[in-house]
Parts: C-alpha cells; sequence; structure tokens
C-alpha cells in the first residue's frame, strides 16, 4: 500500500443494458473520494452484462491491468454485483487484487478488504466458490447418469444402459433385424450393431 496520506484509488462503475446510465454511481462515489480524501487514479466506466466472463468485459480487463502496474492502492465500486454475479469470477478478481496486495471497497456493501471483516468476506467467497463448483459437479454427475440410462448423448458420446443392451439382444434372439430393434429403443443401428457385435 502507498505509505501517503492520500489514499490512490481506481474507480469501478457499471451497468447491463444501454438504457442505464453510470452517472448516479459516480456521483455517489466522487462524493465518498472527497469525505475521505481518495485520489481518484481512474475511472473504468462500462455497459455490459455482469454475467458475462472477465475476458469479455474491456474495461474490467483495463482495471486488472492496472490492478497489477500498482497505479493506485485500492478499487472502489458502487456494489460488489457491478464486480460480476459469478461467485468464480469474484473470487478470482479478489485473488488478484490479495496477490498485488490492493484493496477493494464496495460502498454499498461497506465492504473494505482492508479491514478485518473484509477479510472475512473474501474467506466466505472463497468457500462459496467451492461449494458451487461441487454442486456443479455432482449435477453434471447426476445428468450424465440420468443420460445414460436413457442411452441419449452426452458431449458427443452415446450412453447405453445394461437395460437397453438387454432388451437389444433379447429382441435380436426373437429374429427382429436392426432397423426394427431401433424403432423400439431408440438408438441408431451402428450401435445396435456394436451390441450385437459385442455378444
Amino acid at each position: 500500500m502507498s505509505s501517503d496520506l492520500v489514499k490512490r484509488v481506481g474507480v469501478y462503475v457499471r451497468v447491463s443494458t444501454k438504457g442505464q446510465h453510470t452517472s448516479n454511481q459516480l456521483t455517489e462515489l466522487n462524493e465518498l473520494c472527497e469525505r475521505f480524501n481518495y485520489e481518484i487514479v481512474d475511472v473504468y466506466d462500462e455497459t455490459v452484462s455482469g454475467t458475462k466472463n472477465n475476458e469479455d468485459r474491456s474495461e474490467f480487463n483495463r482495471l486488472i491491468k492496472d490492478v497489477k502496474r500498482k497505479r493506485f492502492d485500492m478499487v472502489l465500486c458502487w456494489s460488489l454485483d457491478r464486480l460480476g454475479r459469478k461467485t468464480s469470477e469474484l473470487l478470482k478478481f479478489l485473488t488478484i487484487l490479495e496477490d498485488y496486495d490492493v484493496g477493494l471497497y464496495c460502498w454499498k456493501q461497506g465492504i473494505n478488504t482492508s479491514d478485518a471483516m473484509g477479510r472475512m468476506f473474501f474467506q466466505f467467497v472463497s468457500v462459496m466458490s467451492e461449494y458451487e463448483s461441487s454442486i456443479r459437479k455432482e449435477r453434471q454427475i447426476v445428468g450424465i447418469e440420468r443420460l445414460r440410462s436413457q442411452g441419449k448423448k452426452y458431449g458427443g458420446h452415446n450412453f447405453i444402459s445394461d437395460e437397453i443392451k438387454g432388451k437389444v439382444l433379447q429382441l435380436k434372439e426373437q429374429g427382429l433385424s436392426y432397423r426394427k430393434i431401433k424403432e423400439q429403443v431408440d438408438i441408431s443401428l451402428s450401435s445396435i450393431s456394436n451390441i450385437v457385435g459385442q455378444n
């Protein structure tokens, strides 16, 4: 951090659509800077959805570059959700700030990572990101298993359940053609051929 009495800040403001304006955010943040004697080094102002990945947000990327260049001591934003709505992306940004010893002040929530409560918030985001990741993996596994049981595709791969394989063999033993079997089990002719060929 700078040892100067005046803290240098980078101000980040964002709205999601062109019908919205960042002027209200800027007004409040400018007043905050005057009150606390913060020096505004640069303003990063953009109109982009918060659901976009960080790499698709030009001003946010410029902000990150300036964090790494240590142009300021702290990033100031109007609200936490202005930084993004994905916990994983937020954690990535917070980690960069921590690595370069740059603080974060979110005015609306009163979050300041330079104090104890702010550091607790960082830990909380880390836990939530890990939790969301495990939930996504669990849902993916459940979805794959469901597709597998239905003999459907996931990621270009056919998942054919043992039940469907058994039915294919049973119908083949009954003398049905591959095309007739396909009508009953709804899988491709090549899959039916593979099942029969492996047994």
